[in-house]
């Protein structure tokens, strides 16, 4: 498996600076990635270094879906994700519901002030020139 110079670092609990140096004094191989970073293999590592240290499983835990079911505290089970995704649906319908009702009550009320006699007057057909001359006038 490659491994990058993080991940070097924390199995081996070597610097960067202790890695690099022995890369260029020829005690530990790598191989150079698409990217142009340095790849370590971990057999590589082990007959370096020794045996590795372990990497800590919480970088996995936190990696994890969510709603994976987990008996830990604090985790989102399926089936209360399935509950609160049942509680956002019918609230989004509740608040529909007031969006057409809102909607429907604006639609039906009169204008507060009647327009101006002389956008009534634009608001209607011209039927002839002299009528758009009463318009502007």
């Amino acid at each position: 498996m490659l491994h990058t110079i993080q991940e070097a670092i924390a199995l081996t609990g070597k610097s960067r600076r202790t890695l690099y140096n022995h890369c260029d004094q020829g005690r530990l191989s790598y191989s150079v990635g698409h990217d142009e970073r340095r790849y370590f293999e971990t057999s590589e590592l082990i007959r370096v270094y020794g045996g590795l240290v372990a990497i800590a499983q919480a970088t996995a835990q936190e990696i994890a879906q969510p709603c994976t079911p987990d008996h830990s505290v604090g985790t989102l089970t399926e089936a209360t994700a399935l509950r609160l995704a049942t509680a956002i649906e019918k609230l989004i319908e509740v608040e529909e519901k007031r969006l057409l009702l809102l909607e429907h009550e604006s639609e039906s009320q009169e204008p507060l002030m009647p327009e101006p006699k002389e956008k009534r007057a634009m608001n209607q057909k011209a039927e002839s020139f002299s009528d758009l001359l009463k318009c502007l006038g």
